[in-house]
């Protein structure tokens, strides 16, 4: 892995394929590059495409600097690195929610940079509330990721790469993350989006209900909503039909 100085902290990168337009992938949670690299969808991009794979602040290879581990942080990190690696024209391609919020806050404060997005299982508001039904409630978080709290070590029955992301990023981090993630409320910063953005929603997702998605591609003054019926595992079962989909958007949108 490289690194490029961005602001106050290294950032660890690395590009692999080629092609243009370039793609920035963006991890979900706590997940670094070393996760990405391993996805079927990524390796499928990288043959007609560069794709630049980098480990947000606390994750992976990149500094640790301790928290908050903000979205609007991630953001500002990811500008600079595309402003030090001379980067423009780029597709964000945002995984899960916390990729997605990352990609969405990077297009509406640097959109010179920034061609299109992909919102992949993505949603403005994670956590439910009372004027937001479409988000996970308190006892699906504790259904879903509340062992997350109480573990001391990797997630049992994880992937190599999630137990190398987990170690490397460390409990209290990995923690911090994910309850900001669960926290952030993108929907007041959605009218200024303006680069063509592919939400791609999963039928069988269990975190993210099809409202929520629906309502962000409709919210988004250039959004446009791919519905999948399949379950949540599919970016990594179906990733020619779901890549060949994603450079059909970039087609259509010039």
């Amino acid at each position: 892995m490289k690194r490029a100085r961005c602001h106050d902290l290294d950032i660890a990168y690395d590009f692999i394929g080629s092609g243009e337009p370039t793609f920035v992938v963006v991890p979900q949670w706590f997940l670094s590059s070393r996760s990405m690299r391993a996805s079927a969808l990524v390796r499928k991009l990288a043959e007609t495409h560069r794709v630049l794979l980098y480990d947000r602040r606390g994750t992976g290879d990149s500094d640790k600097p301790g928290a908050p581990y903000t979205t609007a942080r991630d953001a500002r990190d990811l500008g600079a690195l595309l402003e030090a690696l001379s980067l423009a024209d780029v597709v964000v391609l945002g995984h899960g929610v916390r990729g997605s919020q990352v990609a969405l806050h990077v297009a509406g404060h640097f959109p010179e940079r920034v061609r299109a997005v992909v919102c992949l299982g993505g949603t403005p508001r994670w956590a439910a509330g009372p004027e937001w039904p479409y988000g996970i409630s308190e006892e699906g978080w504790t259904d879903a990721l509340g062992m997350l709290d109480e573990l001391e070590r990797e997630p049992p029955g994880a992937s190599i790469w999630l137990r190398e992301d987990w170690a490397a990023c460390g409990k209290e981090a990995a923690h911090d993350i994910l309850q900001h993630t669960r926290k952030e409320d993108m929907r007041h910063w959605l009218g200024k989006i303006t680069a063509p953005t592919l939400v791609i929603h999963l039928r069988g997702d269990a975190y993210v209900p099809f409202e929520a998605a629906r309502w962000l591609a409709e919210s988004l003054p250039n959004g446009v909503l791919e519905l999948f019926d399949a379950p949540r595992s599919l970016p990594f079962n179906a990733h020619e039909q779901l890549a060949g989909h994603i450079d059909e958007f970039l087609r259509a949108t010039g």
